[in-house]
């Protein structure tokens, strides 16, 4: 049916009807889109309808549905990939993303109800190269690790590692604590604040300790080893690495074990990324290199408060010579394996 009306006179409309309807489609919620599988007639402006034609209409059509012997060819109907996330309308979806008005202030002041969500905390300290680093945690802190976790013995092992030396990383303090990742979270704020740049970046720092201060801290300098060129090393956890999925990567076939936060000459890394402690990189080059720093050191210049910030206490030159000598025995210790692979399977034909 087509109803029009009279622009001179809206209350007079003209009606004609069109045609018979024999399906009629109801929605009860708001939909964008609607296809339906049609396809037009050649040389008429009509469509056919292509829903006999890919699922049965009626119960005596479904009994004779598989009985046919010859298929009948259906064109190929495509809906869109995509529809709306919507299924009811909403005045929101149109308006402002911001709402200043009182009334919404006032219901931001005083709350509609209340929350049962318990609040997440973060109580861990996380300082850039540039800042000052803090002496202690808060009380906060200190009180939510002993309730997360009531065991002294968890507690017991941290602080034996931070005492032992006062920057671990987060790799290294899971490798030796052997906890659970999620409770090494919960209790580390107690002990330590993240370093997120410069060159102790990526560092779990002793409250009060700052590295910048101590020309010992040039042995706790990070550097960052990619590994991508060897395929010997498995593809996945590049970055972060934790005890509880360290397991499914190792290719010697150790499991539960995590990653272990020192490089060993003749021994690959298990991931593709890593950042070592250059006290960490147990290479006889490398340890050469940094006794030979740090018995040089009081020949040296001192070097200004601005460039320990930036650089720290080890010449960059150094960094890019351990950098390389890791690199070097990975390839070296990627080629034996290789030979032992490749002899191995000609044994096996002999």
């Amino acid at each position: 049916m087509k109803v029009r009306r009279k622009k001179s006179d809206p209350t007079k409309m003209e009606t004609k009807f069109l045609g018979l309807i024999n399906t009629v489609y109801t929605f009860d919620v708001m939909c964008d889109f609607q296809y339906l599988p049609l396809k037009k007639r050649i040389g008429t402006d009509g469509f056919e309808d292509l829903i006999p034609k890919l699922i049965p209409t009626d119960l005596s059509t479904a009994l004779r549905w598989w009985d046919k012997v010859m298929p009948q060819p259906t064109p190929l109907f495509l809906p869109p990939y995509q529809f709306s996330r919507y299924l009811t309308p909403s005045s929101k979806i149109l308006g402002r993303e911001t709402d200043h008005t009182e009334k919404t202030r006032r219901a931001v002041r005083s709350g509609y109800g209340q929350n049962l969500r318990v609040e997440r905390k973060a109580l861990s300290v996380t300082v850039m190269a540039a800042d000052d680093f803090p002496e202690k945690p808060s009380d906060e802190a200190v009180v939510e690790a002993h309730f997360r976790c009531k065991h002294e013995e968890p507690h017991r092992l941290l602080k034996e590692l931070f005492d032992e030396r006062p920057m671990w990383t987060r790799v290294g303090l899971l490798y030796r604590t052997k906890i659970d990742d999620s409770l090494l979270r919960s209790i580390l704020q107690k002990y330590a604040f993240y370093i997120q740049s410069g060159p102790w970046g990526r560092l779990w720092c002793k409250f009060g300790y700052d590295p910048r201060k101590d020309s010992e801290g040039g042995l706790y300098q990070t550097i960052m080893v990619s590994f991508r060129q060897h395929g010997s090393i498995p593809e996945r956890q590049r970055l972060k690495v934790s005890s509880d999925r360290a397991g499914t990567i190792n290719p010697n076939g150790e499991t539960n074990v995590p990653v272990s936060y020192m490089y060993e000459e003749g021994k690959l890394p298990r991931v593709r990324q890593m950042w070592y402690c250059v006290m960490d990189v147990q290479l006889p080059g490398a340890i050469e290199v940094l006794l030979g720093i740090m018995e040089g050191r009081e020949a040296r210049p001192q070097p200004s408060e601005e460039d320990i910030r930036d650089k720290g206490w080890l010449p960059p030159q150094v960094l890019d010579k351990i950098r390389d000598l890791i690199k070097e025995d990975v390839a070296n210790t990627s080629k034996e394996l290789e030979g032992t692979i490749q002899e191995r399977g000609e044994e096996d034909f002999n």
